[in-house]
C-alpha cells in the first residue's frame, strides 16, 4: 500500500538521520553442578569454570546415599529441561522456534551435554509460585542416590577499596542486574541412579530467581553443579545457558502451542525487542522503548510505499535490514507493524490502525535530526497507521513509530519541539492530543478495523 497514492503530487522524500547503529551482544548463562558422596574425593576440582569443568567425584556403585569412595565412573550433566511442559508457562519456559518458515521449534533438552546450547524464554506474569527444570544425570553410583544442586558460577563480588573499587563494584553489579544470573539456584534434592549409573529425568525447583521481578531482557546463567561430599558441596559439571525474559505470554500475532508454528516467538525477534526494552517493567514501559527504537533506527528513512508487506508483515526482511549495515526505507505501515509485532513479543497489548485524508502540520520524519531543518516535513496522505493500545476510538491511547511530533504552537516559526506519540490520547479534545498535532486539514476519519498481522 501507498501511504500517499491518493495524494495527487509527489512530496520529496525526507533524509535518514546520522546517528551510529550500537550493537549488543550476549553470553550464555553457566551453572556448576556439584554431587556428595561421604568421603573426600582423591582429586581437586580445577580451578577455573570455563567450558566443561572434567572434574569427577569418587561414585560408589554401593546404593548407599552417601556412598564411599571407591571405584567410579565420569559423574555429569547429560540434559537440561527449560521447556518441560509446552503447553503451559506457569512453572516453566515459553515454547519459541528459530527465525520464520525456514526455521525449527526449539523442544528441550534445550541443554545437552556435546552438543550447542539453545536459548529458553520465561514470561515473568504467567509465572506461578514455583518455577522448575528438569536435569538428567549419568556417571552416578550404580543403584545409588547423591544430593545434588546447582549455584551460580559467577557468586559473589568483592570490589577493591577507595573510590575505583566502589566504581568497579556498581558496574558490576549494573551489568550482573541487566545480563546476568535470572535463573537463580536449583534447591538441592536428591537423585537416584540406575544400575547403569543413570538418573531419570528429575526436576529441580529454582530457588533466588528474579524470573518475576528483573523485567526485559537477555541474560546468561553458568551454573556450578555440585554433589554433597562428606560434609561439603563439591563441583562435578558446569552448564551455561541464554535466557530471554519477556513481560507476559507474547499477544498476537504470536501464538503459544505445543505444535511447530511460524507464529511461535522468534529468537531473532526476542534478541531486538528484549535488547530495545531492556529492564522494562510494565507493558507501557516496553512499548514506550520499542517505538523510539522503531522511529530512531539510524539507517532507516521514509518512504509513502509499503516496504515490509501488506497482508502479512515480513519481519525477517525488516530485522536483517536491520542489521544488515545498508540504508533501508519504510512507511507508516511497516512502522506499525515493527512497534506491534515486537512489543506484543514482550507482552503488550497493541493493535495497528488506520485513519484516513489528511494534509499534517510539520513532524519530523523517520529517524530525523530535530536540529535539521529539512527533517521537519509534510505530507499529504491518503491514510496513516499507527499503533492503538487496546483498541480503536478518539479515546483510545497511541504509539506511532514512525515520526515525531511538534509540540510547539507556532506554525510558522523555525522552533520546534520534537516528542515522540506515545501512549498519547489520539482525540479526546486537548490541543496536545495526538489527532490535534498531526493534522492540520482533512478529516482524519478512523477506520475501525484492528490488525496483527501474520508474521513471515
Amino acid at each position: 500500500m501507498n501511504e500517499g497514492d491518493l495524494a495527487g503530487d509527489g512530496m520529496n522524500p525526507m533524509a535518514a538521520g546520522d546517528a551510529v547503529k550500537a550493537e549488543q551482544y550476549f553470553k550464555p548463562t553457566t551453572w556448576a553442578w556439584s554431587c556428595s558422596p561421604s568421603s573426600p574425593s582423591p582429586r581437586s576440582p580445577p580451578s577455573t569454570l570455563a567450558g566443561r569443568n572434567e572434574f569427577v567425584p569418587p561414585v560408589a556403585r554401593g546404593g548407599h546415599s552417601e556412598p564411599a569412595a571407591g571405584d567410579h565412573e565420569a559423574m555429569r550433566v547429560d540434559e537440561v529441561h527449560f521447556n518441560h511442559d509446552p503447553d503451559a508457562a506457569t512453572s516453566d519456559a515459553l515454547t519459541i522456534r528459530q527465525d520464520g518458515a525456514a526455521g525449527s521449534l526449539i523442544t528441550a533438552p534445550e541443554w545437552r551435554a556435546g552438543q550447542p546450547a539453545k536459548p529458553a524464554a520465561y514470561a515473568a506474569a504467567a509465572l506461578g509460585a514455583e518455577v522448575w527444570i528438569k536435569v538428567r544425570f549419568s556417571g552416578g553410583p550404580r543403584d545409588g542416590k547423591l544430593r545434588i544442586r546447582a549455584i551460580d558460577a559467577a557468586g559473589p563480588y568483592s570490589s577493591p577499596s577507595g573510590c575505583i573499587g566502589w566504581l568497579l563494584g556498581f558496574l558490576v553489579r549494573l551489568l550482573r542486574a541487566l545480563f546476568g544470573n535470572v535463573l537463580g539456584d536449583a534447591a538441592a534434592r536428591k537423585v537416584t541412579f540406575d544400575a547403569q549409573g543413570r538418573s531419570p529425568l528429575v526436576g529441580f525447583r529454582l530457588v533466588h530467581h528474579k524470573l518475576q521481578s528483573a523485567g526485559v531482557g537477555v541474560h546468561s546463567t553458568t551454573w556450578r553443579w555440585q554433589v554433597r561430599q562428606g560434609g561439603s558441596w563439591v563441583d562435578f559439571d558446569t552448564t551455561s545457558h541464554k535466557i530471554y525474559l519477556v513481560l507476559a505470554v507474547p499477544a498476537g500475532p504470536w501464538v503459544q502451542t505445543s505444535a511447530d508454528d511460524v507464529r511461535l516467538p522468534w529468537v531473532s525477534a526476542l534478541e531486538t525487542a528484549c535488547a530495545w526494552a531492556l529492564g522494562a517493567k510494565t507493558a507501557d514501559e516496553a512499548a514506550a522503548r520499542v517505538t523510539r527504537a522503531v522511529d530512531t533506527q539510524p539507517l532507516a528513512s521514509y518512504t509513502p510505499a509499503t516496504m515490509f508487506g501488506w497482508v502479512s508483515y515480513q519481519l525477517g526482511a525488516y530485522l536483517a535490514a536491520i542489521g544488515g549495515g545498508a540504508p533501508f526505507v519504510m512507511n507508516c505501515t511497516d512502522c506499525a507493524n515493527a512497534v506491534t509485532t515486537l512489543s506484543n513479543l514482550l507482552g503488550c497489548d497493541l493493535w495497528e490502525g488506520r485513519f484516513f485524508n489528511m494534509q499534517t502540520r510539520s513532524f519530523l520524519t523517520l529517524s530525523g535530526d530535530p536540529s535539521v531543518a529539512s527533517d521537519w516535513v509534510t505530507w499529504s496522505w491518503s491514510y496513516h497507521e499507527i499503533c492503538w493500545l487496546a483498541s480503536i476510538a478518539p479515546a483510545a491511547r497511541v504509539y506511532d513509530g514512525c515520526l515525531q511530533l511538534d509540540m510547539d504552537d507556532d506554525d510558522t516559526d523555525a522552533v520546534h519541539v520534537a516528542r515522540h506519540p506515545i501512549e498519547m490520547p489520539f482525540d479526546q479534545g486537548g490541543a496536545d492530543d495526538y489527532k490535534p498535532r498531526l493534522i492540520a486539514g482533512g478529516t482524519g476519519n478512523l477506520e475501525n478495523i484492528p490488525r496483527r498481522r501474520p508474521v513471515a
